[in-house]
């Protein structure tokens, strides 16, 4: 019984930590156009993007101002179908374990790299914290 109270502790308190980790951006990041756009398109995005959220994923794709994160989120974001590509998933994951890694990059690949068809409610509220 003391082991389950301890590790329900324990859990709580990684998930408040989670929680406040992810939704800290909002004060200390500037958050690119691209990262923005990616936000916005995945806030509307059910099983994968439309065509028209498409074309603006591979301009962001090619663009010089786009950083390698970027790029590789805005590249998982075209192999989607319902749910991350297995080739992207590594690639994702290291973005979320990167040190050096934005904020609203690592909560848009974790996003992303849990996707079931459509984001969580939970979800789109953290990515409306990105377009702001």
């Amino acid at each position: 019984m003391n082991l389950v109270k301890i590790a329900l502790s324990t859990f709580l308190s990684l998930s408040l930590l989670a929680t406040y980790s992810c939704s800290a951006f909002a004060a200390d990041e500037k958050v690119s156009a691209a990262t923005r756009t990616m936000a916005e398109i995945m806030i509307s995005l059910n099983h994968f993007p439309s065509d028209a959220d498409k074309d603006k994923l591979k301009v962001m794709a090619s663009e010089a101002t786009s950083s390698a994160d970027e790029k590789t989120i805005t590249q998982a974001l075209l192999n989607l179908k319902h749910k991350a590509a297995d080739a992207d998933k590594a690639k994702l994951e290291a973005i979320i374990k990167d040190a050096a890694a934005p904020a609203s990059l690592k909560s848009l690949a974790s996003i992303l790299l849990n996707l079931n068809h459509q984001p969580t409610d939970a979800d789109i509220a953290e990515l409306k914290k990105i377009t702001k």
